[in-house]
């Protein structure tokens, strides 16, 4: 498989079907040929030949989607394009270095997806969220570039380093503390570890109000800069299944058996590495 096979493009919520027309003819003049879309609007897809000529193979592949979380499922790690400036920090990096990273991966044969909002107002917060990481496009001062024009600045610059010379690829990080045999957790993994706390601190009452929180967000920073396995997310799972069920169970009156590990890391040296 080529590295470009392993990309998609997803496009999220487009309402024009020259624009997804424009973007199909971006991808194919760069060597990609994945598309999805999340809930487009009602359109004629044949009228994306207008601006898209010879792309009817890309045409009868396209994936569509009823939401951003489903468009993800599988893919190993997404980057959602945005030129705004956010409220919120986020995990961020420039196209040029997100290109590398996205192709260091796709030769570990992960699945990666670049994520674009809407004609007018991009991608939202919440869609952000569930992106590994933002990416910026560098422009001038006038920050405003159509769909197609941001879709061809990336395949571009992807097209362009998988054609570099050997010794100027990017390189994989290597894995050294995952255990063998495992695999980063997907998108849809890393979601439902997220409900599953959200849903565990209700029953512990970590909230204190119905107010919107930061820490779903802050924990989803966390795992993505972690780069859990499907192994720690089983375990991580197991952990936050089990805080609901102790929740559960003490509100019923039912006592508990606590088993105190051998060696606990409140017995640790605070300077000691474990």
């Amino acid at each position: 498989m080529k590295r470009l096979d392993l990309f998609k493009i997803i496009l999220v919520e487009p309402q024009n079907p020259i624009n997804v027309g424009n973007v199909m003819r971006a991808m194919k003049n760069m060597g990609l040929r994945h598309l999805a879309l999340v809930k487009p609007a009602e359109m004629d897809m044949a009228r994306t030949q207008i601006s898209a000529h010879r792309t009817e193979d890309m045409l009868e592949d396209i994936e569509v989607f009823d939401s951003l979380d489903d468009a993800l499922s599988g893919i190993h790690e997404s980057y959602g394009f945005s030129a705004r400036k956010r409220t919120q920090t986020w995990a961020s990096l420039d196209m040029e270095s997100a290109v590398s990273r996205s192709l260091a991966l796709a030769d570990q044969n992960l699945s990666i997806a670049f994520v674009f909002g809407r004609e007018q107002s991009g991608l939202t917060n919440e869609e952000l969220v569930r992106c590994s990481c933002r990416v910026h496009i560098e422009t001038s001062d006038y920050t405003s570039l159509n769909l197609a024009q941001a879709v061809l600045l990336a395949s571009y610059a992807l097209l362009r380093q998988t054609r570099a010379p050997k010794d100027t690829q990017p390189t994989a990080a290597p894995l050294e503390n995952h255990a063998p045999d495992t695999r980063p957790a997907t998108q849809d993994e890393q979601l439902r570890l997220l409900k599953t706390l959200e849903s565990a601190l209700v029953d512990i009452g970590y909230f204190k109000s119905p107010d919107p929180n930061t820490a779903i967000h802050r924990v989803h920073n966390i795992l993505t800069r972690a780069d859990i396995h499907n192994d720690e997310y089983h375990l991580l799972m197991g952990i936050v299944k089990e805080i609901s069920n102790f929740a559960a169970l003490t509100e019923r009156g039912i006592p508990i058996k606590k088993i105190r590990p051998a060696k606990s890391l409140s017995d640790a040296d605070p300077g000691q590495c474990l």
